[in-house]
């Protein structure tokens, strides 16, 4: 990326307010190994949680529709897909559910699209029959939902909202 392109990105990036919450995966980065910076929390350290969520993914569903989180709060979610089919369950705002739903169409129209989907610090990827754990730590809990990213799950209702606890 030349010098100009790449400040046309980071101009285009701030206009758009999302500085500090752009994730690994966006840009085409999927799956980085350094850890992205949120502002709506970071992954969660398994000495501090304070519950745990189980979340079965399934018939286009995570079979919970809402979920109170507490500022700070530390959750562990036990993800398991009783599906056929692949799922993922991530954990962001609705923009960057978008984002992730783009690049994980892209990964599927590559070669090896399915051999390349991963886990990624706000999500896990889960094959048929899989359980698998994310542990988030929450903050600016207003925005949030989990949503499953794979190609047309989202649209068909395997979403939900969470809900600051009060």
């Amino acid at each position: 990326m030349t010098i100009n392109k790449f400040s046309m990105f980071v101009a285009a990036v701030a206009a758009a307010g999302i500085v500090g919450t752009v994730p690994s995966w966006a840009g085409g980065t999927h799956g980085a190994s350094k850890a992205p910076v949120f502002s709506f929390g970071e992954p969660g350290d398994a000495h501090h949680v304070s519950r745990t969520v189980e979340v079965t993914a399934g018939d286009m569903t995570f079979h919970i529709e809402s979920l109170r989180i507490g500022e700070s709060e530390t959750i562990r979610f036990v993800v398991t897909n009783t599906d056929e089919i692949d799922h993922d369950f991530t954990v962001g705002p609705p923009e960057l559910q978008a984002e992730h739903r783009e690049e994980m169409m892209k990964m599927m129209e590559s070669e090896n699209g399915m051999a390349k989907m991963h886990d990624d610090a706000n999500a896990v990827y889960l094959k048929p029959g899989e359980t698998r754990e994310l542990i988030w730590k929450f903050q600016n809990v207003a925005d949030l939902e989990y949503a499953c990213n794979v190609p047309g799950h989202y649209e068909s209702g395997m979403k939900g909202r969470f809900q600051a606890a009060s």
